[in-house]
């Protein structure tokens, strides 16, 4: 029997010289994990260059101690998720850190990418993030990771589309 090889990550801070292929994996996953959750004219009005745009500014302006956007890369070179995470910005805030984004492309889900994504921006400590309410994946997964839906919802300004608060304390759980 073939012993099963966990693929190889290259994880790095996201760089200037990243930001069109981030804007172009960007749009790919919020097409691919929010197909039925958002309308599917907002997810067509997606721009790769708008994304990119967004991203060369956040890749410009300074990282918060801890913070910042890294990038995760396939064993050849391909961009394949991204994660995000600096100080809470809710005024109303649980917790003092967020997660802000945490993306992968859907031929890498259940590959253990997410965990290592997770675990790289928010080490133990405490922090809430938001999340499609209609984003079941998404939910089952952070609830595994020790997240649980705290009480505070929102709605996505773009979409209308209803946004659920999670936090987690005491750091990671066991997976």
């Amino acid at each position: 029997m073939a012993e099963r090889r966990r693929p190889r990550w290259d994880v790095a801070p996201l760089r200037l010289a990243d930001c069109d292929e981030l804007g172009e994996v960007h749009v790919r996953v919020w097409r691919e994990t929010y197909a039925g959750v958002m309308p599917a004219d907002h997810l067509d009005g997606l721009s790769p260059q708008r994304s990119a745009a967004t991203w060369r500014g956040i890749a410009e302006s300074p990282a918060h101690p801890g913070g910042g956007t890294l990038l995760a890369r396939d064993g050849a070179g391909r961009l394949v998720g991204f994660v995000s995470s600096g100080p809470s910005r809710d005024a109303d805030a649980p917790t003092e850190w967020e997660l802000y984004v945490l993306n992968l492309v859907a031929e890498v889900h259940g590959s253990g990418l997410a965990d290592l994504l997770l675990d790289r921006a928010l080490g133990a400590r405490d922090a809430t993030l938001w999340v499609a309410a209609a984003n079941a994946r998404g939910r089952a997964f952070y609830s595994r990771r020790g997240f649980r839906l705290e009480g505070a919802a929102a709605s996505h300004d773009p979409t209308g589309i209803s946004e659920l608060r999670m936090v987690r304390r005491g750091g990671q759980t066991p997976l």
